[in-house]
């Protein structure tokens, strides 16, 4: 027999391993999976958190607003029977709206109508714009195609894309909505990510209290100087009228604070878990593989292979399939992510509720840090067992196995 020189063994240790790995194919495929599982439930289960905990500050960012006020009161339907305000959420006086706009740090306000349709085909949420003021400059700042309402515009509408489509509605299209038909004159982009109170058809204001009989309005728009100011503000406008609802990205925040709080605690729970769990699978999958190795350890052994050597090429086994796992777990990780797509959940807002869609992402940084994570644990799982055997005197080994 040639005993091989301690440079020659570990020359050769690589192409070991990969004969080595390919020889037992159940087993290397057994570790490769687990690692693949590991790396998917982790990936997915941070990247839905991160993504939830943004989300929930978006509705706010397309509308160039801070605060939106409804008027929580009983309404009662209109005489026509197709068309009502919504439901608790009744018209702010003149006088209001007056006292509110002088308020102390109010920047700008706007105000709009909410109605709603109703007919055979369905429901439609129509939204009346003041011209020329700030939601209005906001939402004509988000045409997809053909034009936005002008002043001068009468009968005409403005729909949201989606909206649109769903209606096989296109520019030169007529809607019926009350007693009086519109021509949709644009489309609207609304943001993918989550708008806040989006409605599906926007008209003029005039037209909008047309179709109700009726000058007033019921959802004001607040620009405010500064967003420490936001709370006294807020006491001000409840001394105007206890019964305005105010929201804002801070309530939506505090309303959506302990979901995430507790979302967060287990996701680090669940991550803790999942490691912990991870641990003793890979401690208990490669203990038995490098159990049924114990021969040919000893026969390295004999042949002249140092103990170092032998370590080295134990763990470089399972440095490779830790590689190979965590490679495949981030590409079905993507592939599940593009397949989701988005994701939708509604949160509270006042007087209603609005839905916000967010896409579920991977960040590199993330990436990066559960490789390393899981790198290590597999190679301190490994290391421990690897030394204790490799230690062993070949006779040692030959007589257990």
């Amino acid at each position: 027999m040639v005993i091989l020189q301690k440079e020659e063994a570990i020359i050769m240790y690589f192409p070991f391993v990969l004969k080595e790995l390919s020889k037992r194919k159940s087993r290397t495929l057994t570790n490769i999976l687990t690692i693949v599982t590991v790396v998917i439930i982790l990936l997915l289960v941070s990247g839905i958190m991160n993504a939830y905990s943004t989300a929930v500050y978006q509705p706010f960012e397309s509308i160039n607003s801070d605060l939106i006020l409804q008027k929580s009161e009983n309404t009662t339907k209109i005489s026509n029977s197709q068309i009502r305000i919504p439901f608790g959420k009744s018209q702010f006086t003149q006088e209001e709206i007056q006292e509110i706009s002088a308020l102390d740090h109010v920047q700008s306000i706007s105000s709009s109508l909410i109605i709603w349709n109703f007919n055979k085909k369905g429901f439609i949420s129509i939204e009346g714009l003041k011209p020329n003021s700030e939601i209005y400059a906001s939402r004509a700042s988000q045409s997809y195609k053909g034009r936005f309402l002008t002043d001068d515009d009468e009968d005409k509408a403005v729909v949201e894309k989606h909206f649109a489509k769903f209606n096989h509605w296109v520019i030169g299209s007529n809607i019926s909505l009350g007693d009086k038909s519109f021509e949709v004159v644009g489309t609207l982009g609304n943001d993918d990510n989550g708008q806040i109170f989006s409605s599906n058809v926007y008209l003029n204001v005039n037209d909008a209290q047309d179709l109700i009989v009726n000058k007033g309005f019921n959802q004001i728009y607040l620009k405010i100087d500064e967003l420490s100011n936001e709370e006294e503000l807020k006491l001000q406008i409840k001394n105007i009228n206890e019964n305005i609802t105010i929201i804002s990205s801070n309530s939506i925040s505090a309303t959506l604070s302990n979901t995430v709080n507790i979302f967060q605690k287990f996701q680090y729970i669940g991550i803790a878990i999942i490691l912990f769990i991870t641990v003793l699978i890979l401690l208990k999958v490669n203990s038995l593989n490098i159990l049924e190795r114990r021969k040919d350890i000893a026969v390295m052994k004999t042949v002249g292979w140092t103990k170092k050597a032998i370590t080295k090429q134990l763990l470089s086994e399972f440095i490779i399939q830790t590689i190979i796992g965590f490679v495949i777990g981030v590409l079905l990780s993507k592939l599940i992510v593009l397949v989701i797509g988005t994701i939708q959940f509604d949160i509270p807002l006042g007087l209603e509720s609005s839905t916000i869609s967010f896409n579920v992402y991977l960040p590199a940084i993330m990436i990066i840090k559960y490789l390393f994570m899981l790198a290590i644990t597999s190679l301190i799982t490994v290391y421990f067992v690897v030394k204790k055997i490799s230690s062993m005197k070949p006779s040692e080994n030959l007589r257990s196995y």
